[in-house]
């Protein structure tokens, strides 16, 4: 007898008749056979093609977040060490000057938030991108060496997650270079990439679509400020961590 129990019924019960038949015994038997067996062919074939629709039917299922970024967002989030890293640029050229430096801890208290004063005022697009003002760095604004070893005292011992901190660290670095000054060390880990592996991204998503996405809309430009996008990155974390996060 036939023990699959995924082959249909009526599809084992012929496969099964003909397995137990026995040689021919003349041509009226062999002709019912083959009768048989044609119908035996053509249910298979039916039955391959439902295979098929579910396969592509389970191929564009919807794909599961990694557990393995989720435990990693779990175990950051409860460190009692990190920080989120915000900076802001006069662009995205080499030579580009820093002039914000924020961090937040997970609870959103602010840890630090200065100006800082550029050699050029900020480009209208600038201001827009930023959400900071010229008038605002000439009142508040700071000489970068201050900025950064305000910086270095609030990540001495911190873990630091960054929206794409690459970015933010390369800047850092190139400032630092350019004053003479010794480079901040930074120990972290890149929040954008994390969230790409979430959420199965082949492309580098922009942390304003992902809180979007998320239900909590950062600001509109140009009243968008560091401490807004340090808030998302916060609430990016927290998605992961309790997968509350849908893909796209």
């Amino acid at each position: 007898m036939m023990t699959n129990t995924l082959i249909p019924p009526k599809l084992g019960d012929l496969i099964a008749q003909e397995r137990d038949l026995g040689p021919v015994r003349h041509l009226d038997d062999l002709q019912a056979r083959l009768q048989r067996r044609s119908m035996i062919a053509r249910q298979l074939q039916q039955w391959e093609e439902a295979l098929r629709q579910v396969q592509r039917q389970a191929r564009t299922l919807p794909p599961l977040p990694p557990l393995k970024v989720i435990h990693w967002a779990r175990a950051v989030r409860a460190m009692p060490n990190l920080v989120f890293l915000e900076v802001d640029t006069t662009g995205l050229q080499e030579d580009a000057e820093i002039v914000r430096v924020s961090v937040l801890n997970i609870h959103e208290e602010t840890l630090l938030d200065c100006l800082v004063t550029p050699s050029q005022p900020l480009s209208r697009q600038m201001v827009t991108i930023t959400g900071i003002s010229n008038s605002e760095i000439q009142s508040s604004g700071i000489l970068f060496d201050q900025a950064l070893d305000r910086l270095r005292q609030v990540v001495h011992g911190a873990y630091v997650l960054s929206y794409n901190l690459e970015f933010d660290t390369g800047k850092l670095k190139e400032a630092a270079y350019r004053h003479h000054l010794d480079e901040v060390t930074i120990i972290g880990d890149d929040l954008m990439e994390r969230a790409m592996s979430y959420l199965h991204l082949t492309s580098y998503p922009k942390l304003e679509s992902l809180c979007q996405q998320m239900g909590h809309p950062l600001p509109p430009q140009p009243h968008q400020t560091a401490l807004d996008r340090a808030r998302g990155q916060i609430d990016v974390l927290n998605a992961m961590a309790d997968v509350t996060f849908a893909s796209p």
